[in-house]
């Protein structure tokens, strides 16, 4: 009877170890849940969280492209516009240059050719040369041009033939016809290579080039023109030419 008593007891005192034991893990379990419940909410918050921080930064990458970009595009802007003036200012000299070249020539050139002169053959159609090259002065390129192509058809035995074919050779550059001009500039070289207007003829031979945008020929020719003819207003133009071609290269 007693044997059976203390079973009881037992029995009694292993079930509620074994009904603790249960609450106990039941408790752990519930805790691990929640832990795990909050972990999984703590990574949906930052999972929310984090594509908002990557779309600020990548509006603030882009916004600074952005910005650099305006500024590249400015800075761009501001040198083309340098290069225009400086460009424009060269170009202007050179007409100014050109202009005083035709004065020059209508008051020393022709003179001199007239005077030094005593076979009339020589001075062939000096006054139609003349006229031509009033119409050259006053900036009607067109009527000096058809008045100097007929000159030289008409007079190939003038003394005023190579100024005649390099003045109409400077209509052509005058109204920028670059190709034309740069035909007629070297045509002399090879026709009249004992001419005055040599040092000239080189020099818009180059000019010629840089219109055309074939600079390493320009340079090439214009180091010759400060090479051959040192000290001189042709030489002078040919550095100013290459300053430009050095700052339209960089």
């Amino acid at each position: 009877m007693l044997d059976n008593s203390v079973r009881l007891k037992t029995l009694m005192v292993v079930v509620s170890i074994f009904l603790s034991g249960c609450s106990v893990l039941e408790k752990n379990l519930l805790f691990q849940k929640n832990t795990q419940n909050e972990e999984q909410k703590k990574l949906i918050i930052e999972t929310k969280e984090l594509p908002a921080d990557e779309h600020k930064v990548l509006q603030d990458i882009e916004k600074n492209l952005e910005n650099i970009t305006l500024n590249i595009t400015k800075l761009s802007d501001e040198n083309t516009k340098t290069f225009e003036k400086i460009s424009s200012k060269v170009n202007q000299l050179e007409v100014t240059v050109a202009k005083l070249q035709i004065a020059l020539a209508s008051k020393e050139k022709i003179g001199k050719k007239v005077v030094n002169q005593s076979n009339s053959m020589n001075q062939l159609g000096r006054e139609d040369y003349q006229a031509a090259f009033e119409s050259l002065k006053e900036g009607d390129y067109e009527t000096a041009r058809n008045a100097f192509i007929e000159f030289i058809d008409l007079y190939q035995d003038s003394e005023f033939l190579d100024d005649a074919k390099y003045w109409l050779a400077e209509t052509y550059y005058a109204q920028r016809a670059y190709v034309k001009a740069l035909e007629e500039f070297e045509s002399i070289q090879i026709q009249f290579p004992d001419s005055g207007k040599i040092p000239e003829t080189i020099l818009k031979t180059g000019f010629c080039y840089f219109e055309l945008d074939n600079y390493e020929q320009a340079k090439k020719i214009l180091n010759l023109v400060t090479s051959q003819y040192p000290n001189t207003s042709v030489a002078r133009l040919a550095v100013q030419k290459l300053k430009t071609i050095n700052s339209a290269s960089q």
